[in-house]
């Protein structure tokens, strides 16, 4: 047997998807937005002195054989290394 239901509303969204028709959430009255008074909150963003420091190094694509990657990897694993810091030492041996 169905139960009757109240004359609801039917929900109304405008064209970005958002409900326009609300008039309370969960039973409580949403407040009148004339009324509340809006002030800009400043939360996150840039600051002075955020951030990663500069370390110094740059960013260099080098492409090498998979058989001289994979050499290079096992010894920085082995060493408990980076695989930057490896390559670094290696080629300042030359």
């Amino acid at each position: 047997m169905k139960k009757k239901t109240e004359n609801v509303e039917k929900s109304l969204f405008n064209s970005a998807g958002y409900q326009i028709n609300m008039k309370d959430l969960n039973g409580e009255p949403l407040p009148d937005l004339e009324k509340l008074a809006f002030r800009l909150v400043k939360h996150g963003g840039t600051r002075v002195g955020a951030g990663r420091k500069p370390s110094g190094r740059k960013a260099v694509l080098l492409r090498l054989s998979p058989k001289l990657i994979a050499v290079l990897r096992k010894d920085a694993l082995r060493n408990h290394k980076t695989l930057s810091d490896v390559a670094e030492e290696r080629l300042a041996q030359v």
